[in-house]
Order: structure tokens, then C-alpha cells, then sequence
């Protein structure tokens, strides 16, 4: 039997715009050093590091620092010319996080939380000569307080959040006898807190707080994700004060930010106490 192999061309013609690749930073004409950090500090190259890899002689300008394509401001410790034996470059290093993982996910919006990666949380830094200039740098300034009569500010803004990596939420399923859940990165999948049962709410409290009593007001920010298939409202307290009480059924996510709150709710303004109840009837809900 003969077998007849039909060959299909499909030519697709259409106007495109230019698209920035990932790896668009890249000078195939430069050597980049890679190291890795997997925590956030303060990182220090030595000039002995620099040395052994031969760069010893390399004008303290002309260092370049690379991370998720984008350059990272440094700091060494001479402004110009090749670092002393007792020089260094110093940047401010972050472990990798959760915002490239934003891409995987069918919907962006699915991901509750960037802060962690689902992937691994150390970050790949690249260090580059580029004598050409343009380099990121911090620069050392005199600070001149004298004649200074500027008032102290009363109270500045500031953020406390609480990040949850107690376990990873596989995210969105369709019920077929047990949960089938999809390859994609779907809704409200990563890295959470423990299960939320009606019998058991989540306490966080942000100690050391010491808000200014009078103040504009907060706002507080959650994200939470239903991973039993049953009806459920999520209420969410500041101390006893409830702030919000949103459904949010079945296998849904819901990423919610409560503003405007007077201070008047913190009954202890140096430790607060944020709640989150579950008041699904089915006492097995999470």
C-alpha cells in the first residue's frame, strides 16, 4: 500500500509592530559575569573578585550591572579609575520574585500575588564593562544641614504587608469525582496561607507599627482564592471592626483593596490585627 503524505504551506501575510524580546538587552559584543543572589541586602564585589575574573584594571566608571534586563544602579568605591586593593562595588541585590512569572498566566490579573516566584527565588545578575557610559550610579554628595529649618513632618506613608508561602494553592480545577486541574498557570494558583476553615480564621498582625493617631486613614489589600467547590463570603476585621464582607464562591479569586478606613479602628495603634473569616455553612469549606 502506497501512503501519500499531503504537505500543507499556509502563508499568513499581516502587519506587525517590532517586538522588545527579553534578551534585548544583550550586547553579544560585551562579556557578562553572572552571579546569583537569592535574598534581599546589601552585596559586595571585592577587587580581589574583580581581579581573578581580570578585571583589575577596569575604570570604576565603566561597570555595568544587569538584572531582568534592566540596569541596577551600583555604587564603588572610587569614582573613576581602577578600583584600589581595597576597593569594591556594592549594589542593592533582590531575590528573584514572582513579576516574570506574571507572563504564564492565562489571565495576568489570575496572579494574587508577585512577591514570590513560583519558579525559584534566586535572581541572575550580570556584570558588563561598557565604556561607552550610561552606566547606573550612585554618587557620593555632601549633605549641608547648616541653615536648615525645615520642619519635621509629622507622619509619613508606609506599607506593611504580610506574604504567605505556608503552602502552594494549585489554583483553579474542574470537579470530575477529585479535581482535575489545568496545565496553565489559572486562577488565583501560587504560593498562600494555610486552608481558611469556617471554624478557623486567619489572624496576621503587623507588630512595631507605631501609627501616628492623626493620621488620613489606611487602606488594607488582600487576595484570596476558594479551593472547595461551595458558596462562601470572605469577612475580613480590623481587630473586632468588620471592614468588608465580599462573596466569593466556589473556586473564584478575588483581589480586593479596602481604602479610607479611619485610625479609629486600631484599638492598639503599635500592634495591628487584620482577620479574615471564612462564614461558609459547609463546615469543610477552604
Amino acid at each position: 500500500m502506497k501512503k501519500l503524505l499531503v504537505i500543507i504551506f499556509i502563508l499568513i501575510i499581516g502587519v506587525t509592530n517590532a517586538q522588545t524580546y527579553s534578551n534585548s538587552w544583550i550586547d553579544y559584543n560585551k562579556t557578562y559575569y553572572k552571579f546569583e543572589v537569592g535574598s534581599n541586602g546589601l552585596y559586595h564585589i571585592s577587587q580581589s573578585t574583580l581581579n581573578s575574573l581580570g578585571l583589575s584594571n577596569t575604570p570604576a566608571e565603566q561597570f555595568q550591572l544587569w538584572r531582568n534586563g534592566e540596569q541596577v544602579a551600583i555604587y564603588t568605591s572610587v569614582a573613576s579609575g581602577p578600583l584600589p586593593t581595597n576597593g569594591f562595588i556594592e549594589f542593592w541585590g533582590k531575590m528573584n520574585d514572582g513579576k516574570i512569572d506574571t507572563k504564564l498566566y492565562n489571565v495576568p490579573d489570575y496572579q494574587l500575588s508577585d512577591h514570590y516566584s513560583l519558579q525559584t527565588d534566586t535572581a541572575a545578575y550580570f556584570l558588563t564593562v561598557n565604556p561607552t557610559g550610561n552606566n547606573l550610579k550612585f554618587t557620593d554628595n555632601s549633605n549641608n544641614v547648616s541653615g536648615n529649618t525645615l520642619p519635621p513632618e509629622p507622619y509619613f506613608m508606609n506599607v506593611r504587608g504580610n506574604y504567605f508561602n505556608t503552602q502552594i494553592n494549585p489554583g483553579y480545577a474542574q470537579p470530575a469525582g477529585v479535581f482535575v486541574y489545568s496545565s496553565s498557570y489559572d486562577k488565583g494558583e501560587g504560593f498562600s496561607s494555610r486552608d481558611v476553615y469556617p471554624s478557623t480564621p486567619l489572624s496576621v498582625n503587623f507588630d512595631n507599627a507605631n501609627v501616628y493617631s492623626g493620621g488620613p486613614g489606611f487602606s488594607i489589600k488582600f487576595a484570596a482564592s476558594g479551593t472547595a467547590n461551595n458558596d462562601r463570603n470572605i469577612r475580613v476585621k480590623i481587630f473586632n471592626s468588620v471592614v468588608d464582607n465580599e462573596s466569593m464562591p466556589y473556586l473564584n479569586y478575588l483581589k480586593k483593596e479596602i481604602t479610607n478606613q479611619p485610625i479609629s479602628l486600631f484599638t492598639d495603634l503599635n500592634n495591628i490585627q487584620v482577620t479574615f473569616e471564612n462564614t461558609s455553612v459547609v463546615t469543610t469549606d477552604r
